[in-house]
């Protein structure tokens, strides 16, 4: 069945079996929006060291203004000495208007930041920390954070977060503030404490001296291997999107608990998504619901990896309509999208900013800005 969908995608009608044609439903390319701005906003072209720049995240810290960071090194995971670079970014100008400043630690890898700004106002970088060992494998050696008091202006020694309720977590995913209460997903390895790999939900009520642990998502959906996860508050619970080591791309609705209530597998009933989707992040325009990240329309050979955006069903947790924001025409683009969206507001429209990075031709990434208007997803 999938394979003969892919096919009507692919293939011209003419070489597509008649019974083919007769039998199956054809499943269309997603459209690209008619509305498009691309620019470089950190380019590894001109660098003779440390020219992988990847992984953006980005905090909102005034009406036109974000914190902007990526990891910068030499490769894609295994590069010593790679640091968290973070820039202040001016959105309506496109100019660096603070930085750079890097964090990193002798010898480890920071491989990827995310930002959380506590109830307080209190922000923090809360960085991926690696190391590599003699077997050239990429270890967690436990989540680090950096704070800062003043909005960015600044920000105080690297620290690590420590072990929590018997578990020490190496990589944090996506934070969600609920009054004075904020909400994480974080991911444990079986090598820390604790001694296993699965993704927890904690909260802090004291922005971050304390955390507390809520669910082992892992093990509350079937005992599945997940890695990076998204959420957004729904209904008194929230919605959570899963990608997993099996290569599929999941949704999920929970309580507060984080107990399910009813889930869906995408990419076993959406022909246009041929596996998990890579760093999937969700969000809302005027209350609809979307999801982005790096998807592949297909499993057949040559296929090459795209940006993606789902607007998506809470209810059913389903598809409703799929947009293809980069590399439509399947060019050789050989890493990327791990996308970061924001909403801004120009003139009369809202723009859908999306922060993403991108390589061609196995060259080191840039990271680019794409801007969209938002009011196509809409429609």
């Amino acid at each position: 069945m999938r394979m003969n969908l892919w096919k009507s995608i692919f293939l011209p009608s003419f070489l597509i079996p008649l019974a083919v044609i007769a039998a199956e439903p054809t499943a269309t390319i997603p459209p690209a929006p008619q509305f498009r701005i691309e620019e470089t906003i950190v380019s590894y072209r001109g660098k003779l060291a440390n020219d992988y720049v990847a992984f953006p995240a980005l905090l909102r810290t005034g009406d036109q203004e974000i914190l902007l960071s990526y990891k910068r090194g030499y490769d894609h995971a295994r590069d010593p000495g790679g640091v968290l670079e973070f820039i202040r970014y001016d959105l309506e100008s496109g100019r660096t208007i603070q930085g750079p400043t890097r964090i990193g630690m002798a010898d480890r890898v920071m491989q990827m930041g995310e930002w959380i700004r506590f109830p307080n106002g209190t922000i923090g970088t809360f960085i991926d920390a690696h190391e590599i060992n003699d077997q050239n494998e990429h270890i967690r050696i436990g989540l680090r954070y950096s704070l800062s008091e003043d909005n960015g202006e600044t920000f105080g020694p690297l620290k690590r977060v420590g072990v929590i309720d018997g578990v020490e977590y190496g990589y944090l995913f996506d934070s969600v503030t609920i009054g004075k209460r904020l909400y994480a997903l974080i991911m444990t390895f079986e090598y820390l404490a604790g001694g296993r790999r699965t993704v927890d939900a904690l909260y802090t009520d004291d922005n971050g001296k304390s955390w507390h642990f809520i669910n082992n998502l892992s093990k509350e959906f079937g005992d599945v291997l997940i890695n990076e996860s998204s959420f957004i508050p729904y209904n008194n619970g929230f919605l959570v999107a899963t990608r997993s080591y099996d290569n599929l791309q999941r949704l999920h609705r929970v309580n507060k608990q984080f107990k399910l209530i009813k889930e869906t597998n995408l990419t076993e009933i959406t022909p246009t998504i041929a596996s998990h989707i890579g760093r999937p992040r969700l969000f809302t325009i005027e209350d609809q619901l979307f999801l982005i990240g790096r998807n592949q329309r297909s499993t057949e050979p040559g296929t090459r990896m795209e940006l993606g955006l789902m607007r998506i069903d809470p209810e059913s947790l389903t598809v409703e309509k799929q947009f293809v924001l980069d590399n439509i025409e399947q060019g050789n683009v050989t890493d990327g999208y791990y996308p970061f969206p924001i909403l801004v507001e120009s003139g009369d429209k809202t723009l859908l900013n999306v922060f993403d990075y991108k390589a061609l031709h196995r060259n080191s990434p840039d990271i680019i800005r794409l801007q969209f208007n938002s009011a196509e997803f809409l429609e």
